[in-house]
């Protein structure tokens, strides 16, 4: 751990001394209007010659669903033993891609697309590669007019920009991952990233251990499982750590706070730290800094409605982790933060049927 605690004091020294980072949609001059959501890929991804010197994956690829409809190609940075290790594979396997826009729809005889298109971020598994050198091809000739006479020549600085910034984000996550340990769940084969906070290990990653019929992924699709873990009942939840370790209890969720912010005078009064989890990715409108390698991703919930009728919500907005109970007490908590939070909080179980994330602390 004294590499990841030597890796921290850098970042902290200096997040102490640089500007705040912009958001994304800032590069554009529209700071807090961007929006930033998946779409899936049609088809195959296809990869080109890989370029040694700079780790350069020329890739294209096309996007389909109600919103897009186009073809993008550009190059990604992917170390040489990624692509050993069966890259390609997990590429074509997950099909995703995250797509930084302003939802600003518009037809085209008749089709309504959205064309303001900022930058693209290619998902492999629980990785996400930015797009450098961003071309793009719409379907709709109209569309794809506009896009050259409006986007595609005016604002190839701003995209490049873009692409720097995520990439910055993606190396900062890379950094961190690697000094932390890993762990393997017996259960399924399924590793997870461990960071270690006031002499407790904590998994940095959420659970992605199937409970049957108590655990779900986002939208039931597999990708959104892949990258940020299954939403768990809380029947479901407390099936979901591996032996040695449990669903983290009330007052451990507070400690591991604390011993994160170094700030003890209750959460509340502890300034804007949420940013400080977030994962730079996956959020609406761009993400946090990450900068205790806690990594939460957005993941929404599953909510009961009634017997039978199920819907995912906030995918992007929320992420919600269970607690344990405390001993006989029947009151359930979870610890949340929204798009907008500055900090983490504990809001009262309403249903306990609805589906959230979990993260496991180390001891049984």
């Amino acid at each position: 751990m004294r590499k990841l605690s030597f890796l921290m004091l850098c970042l902290f020294g200096a997040a102490a001394f640089a500007a705040p980072p912009k958001s994304w949609d800032a590069i554009f001059d529209a700071e807090g209007e961007g929006d930033y959501a998946s779409a899936p890929i049609n088809g195959d991804i296809r990869f080109m010659k890989y370029e040694i010197y700079g780790e350069k994956q020329k890739v294209t690829f096309a996007v389909k669903d109600a919103n897009f409809d186009f073809v993008a190609s550009g190059e990604i940075k992917v170390p040489k033993e990624m692509i050993d290790n069966g890259f390609y594979g997990n590429c074509n396997q997950t099909k995703e891609v995250w797509i930084s826009y302003f939802n600003r729809p518009k037809k085209f005889k008749k089709q309504s697309l959205i064309v303001e298109v900022k930058g693209i971020d290619l998902a492999c598994g629980d990785d996400l590669y930015a797009l450098h050198n961003l071309k793009m091809k719409f379907a709709n000739p109209e569309a794809q007019d506009w896009w050259q006479w409006t986007f595609e020549n005016r604002e190839k600085s701003m995209r490049d920009e873009l692409a720097r910034f995520r990439q910055d984000e993606q190396d900062k996550r890379s950094l961190i991952r690697d000094n932390s340990s890993m762990f393997t769940d017996e259960r399924d084969g399924q590793q997870y990233r461990i960071i270690e906070i006031d002499g407790r290990k904590w998994f940095a990653q959420n659970v992605n251990y199937k409970v049957e019929g108590e655990s779900w992924c986002y939208d039931d699709q597999e990708s959104y499982c892949t990258r940020s873990g299954r939403l768990y009942s809380f029947a479901g939840a407390r099936k979901a750590c591996p032996a040695g370790w449990h669903l983290p209890r009330d007052r451990e969720w507070t400690d591991m706070l604390t011993g994160l912010t170094h700030c003890y005078d209750g959460v509340q009064k502890c300034g804007a730290f949420a940013a400080k989890m977030k994962a730079t990715t996956g959020w609406q409108g761009g993400g946090g800094t990450d900068e205790y390698g806690f990594t939460v991703f957005s993941s929404g919930y599953r909510k009961k409605i009634g017997k039978s009728i199920v819907k995912y919500e906030d995918m992007g907005e929320y992420a919600g982790f269970w607690s344990a109970q405390n001993g006989k007490n029947e009151t359930l908590w979870l610890w949340s933060m929204g798009r907008m939070s500055d900090q983490m909080v504990r809001q009262l179980v309403q249903n306990k049927d609805n589906a959230y994330s979990v993260r496991c602390v180390e001891g049984d």
